[in-house]
């Protein structure tokens, strides 16, 4: 990988981190199209069977309200470009 790759790559952590350290701060609390119209349709809430609890659910840690958002949003965004280059790595490989 040259020099400008890692830039390139460097800068879009960057940019991922800033998006993830403000939207939890310009998000609306309002739901989004498809719940409010079916909030609006009269539509019964689903009643949803897990397999597991989500360890962060609605992408929130309680106890450190809006800092505990950006906390998750920021480890979500590592752990999609660990997974991501971890599948590259072994595509790599393959090849």
């Amino acid at each position: 990988m040259d020099k400008r790759d890692k830039t390139l790559i460097i800068v879009a952590i960057i940019i991922c981190v800033v998006i993830c350290c403000l939207s939890p701060f310009i998000a609306s609390g309002d739901p989004d199209g498809l719940e409010k119209s079916a909030e609006d349709a009269g539509v019964p809430e689903e009643k949803a069977i897990a397999v597991f609890e989500s360890p962060f659910p609605d992408y929130t840690f309680e106890p450190l309200e809006s800092i505990g958002e950006v906390g998750v949003l920021i480890l979500g965004v590592l752990l999609t470009l660990v997974c991501g280059w971890g599948i590259a790595e072994v595509v790599k490989r393959r090849s």
